[in-house]
């Protein structure tokens, strides 16, 4: 079969390529994969800014078919319609492991970095990971289950969206655009939705679609601050999803967040981010760093799609042949896309 696989340096490292089919073992499935959507971390995979274990099928956020099972597998079966999580391989025996959080233990190995992803017409996928696509769902909106859990997993698992809160949410890439709807769906009273001038192409459109911000906010044309300031009276922000990583979006936080408030981060972005320290301390801010998904995220990205409380179509705005992946690539590198899929 035809994969898209990442064997050495650069963009020139990777390949789309004749691979074996998978095998699976006894408590494994194949999966048939329907859509695969393009990630921030495959664009850095690809230009050596996140490391992949070479060779490797890159992609990790799908939805599929499942074409065969192992023969210990019970639970499923041929024809189901499956979404999956990516935490392929972990010891099972550390600390990590046995709370619930895989994603942290040492040995893991995710879907596409450490372990041949989706990418491919196929994926050898554990059955343990696998969760039902709801009915009403189809493949296109069904891939964008992982990004929908790491929001889900940073905002409501390992942090909790109170009724009323007042959110904003740094970045109007896919991730930002999800967590929006998580937020509402969770209570909150009013979110805000941050970018910069390149989300006038397209991604400030998806978001006034998507009709659960109440306040879309340019920081090149407006001061962040000031707009969250005068919207919550004073207060400031009760919790600020970072989507970013970068410190032109982090530094205006520190002065958005309420006294006791909450910084969520998750993007991926400088290497350092000056935090003002004393400050901090004074306001009684809590900075928790979150990454990857679990169980449980999947397991609630489920049931808010299955009750309707996640419109997941407007944000995919292009889709590609897997034989096209590279224009699928640039549309995704210069923000063309909001969200770009691959079918196979």
């Amino acid at each position: 079969m035809k994969a898209l696989v990442k064997h050495g340096k650069g963009m020139e490292g990777l390949t789309l390529m004749e691979v074996d089919l998978p095998e699976i073992g006894a408590d494994d499935v194949l999966v048939e994969v329907k859509a695969a959507a393009i990630c921030g971390t495959d664009l850095h995979i690809m230009n050596d800014t996140y490391l992949a274990d070479m060779p490797v099928t890159i992609g990790h956020e799908f939805s599929g078919v499942i074409h065969k099972v192992g023969a210990g597998v019970r639970v499923w079966q041929a024809g189901d319609r499956v979404i999956a999580e990516g935490n392929v391989e972990n010891c099972g025996t550390c600390f990590n492991c046995i709370s619930g959080n895989a994603n942290f233990c040492a040995g893991n190995k995710y879907l596409g970095i450490k372990a041949d992803g989706v990418f491919a017409k196929y994926a050898r996928i554990p059955a343990r990971l696998l969760h039902r696509i709801p009915e009403q769902m189809s493949f296109d909106e069904a891939a964008l289950a992982e990004p929908a859990a790491v929001a889900i997993d940073a905002m409501l698992v390992k942090n909790s969206v109170q009724p009323g809160d007042f959110v904003v949410v740094l970045g109007c890439g896919p991730i930002g655009l999800l967590a929006g709807q998580i937020a509402k769906a969770a209570g909150a009273g009013k979110v805000m939705i941050t970018g910069r001038n390149s989300a006038l192409k397209n991604r400030f459109q998806v978001a006034r679609e998507l009709a659960c911000f109440d306040h879309i906010v340019n920081v090149q044309q407006e001061d962040p601050v000031r707009a969250v300031r005068e919207a919550t009276a004073g207060k400031g922000a009760d919790l600020i999803f970072d989507t970013t990583g970068t410190s032109a979006a982090l530094q205006p936080a520190f002065d958005m967040v309420r006294r006791a408030g909450t910084i969520v981060a998750v993007g991926i972005g400088d290497r350092l981010v000056e935090v003002p320290w004393a400050r901090m301390i004074t306001e009684v801010v809590k900075l928790h760093f979150c990454r990857g998904t679990t169980r449980q995220s999947f397991a609630k990205f489920c049931e808010l799609a299955a009750d309707g409380k996640l419109n997941l179509g407007p944000i995919v705005s292009h889709k590609f042949s897997l034989q096209d992946w590279q224009h699928g690539f640039e549309a995704a590198e210069s923000r063309d896309a909001v969200k770009a899929l691959l079918i196979p």
